[in-house]
């Protein structure tokens, strides 16, 4: 019962395994993602914000590992260590997405 209650009292504690989150990590390296998802509002590029931090991490980990295709994505996901994908999973759960500006 005492873990069960850590656990609930632990934001984003399933990101957090073995890494550290760090929210202003996650906003600096933000910036790369932002060249392609940051025009996602009506594009084939999926949207990153708004993602429960568990979710975005295993999608991260599974580009690194190369089990989810996207050679882009592979080559990006490639430089992240855990806290750097922890972090970022952390930043884009609590960012705002931007709005998109008008022509």
């Amino acid at each position: 019962m005492i873990a069960l209650l850590v656990l609930l009292m632990t934001p984003f504690a399933g990101v957090q395994a073995g890494a550290a989150a760090d929210l202003e990590l996650g906003r600096h390296l933000s910036s790369e993602c932002m060249t392609c998802h940051g025009a996602a509002q009506a594009s084939a590029i999926p949207k990153i914000f708004g993602h429960e931090p568990a979710t975005f991490a295993e999608v991260m980990k599974a580009y690194r590992d190369k089990s989810l295709p996207n050679e882009a994505m592979q080559t990006v996901a490639a430089r992240l260590n855990d806290e750097d994908i922890a972090s970022l999973a952390l930043y884009f759960a609590t960012a705002k997405s931007p709005t998109k500006k008008p022509d």
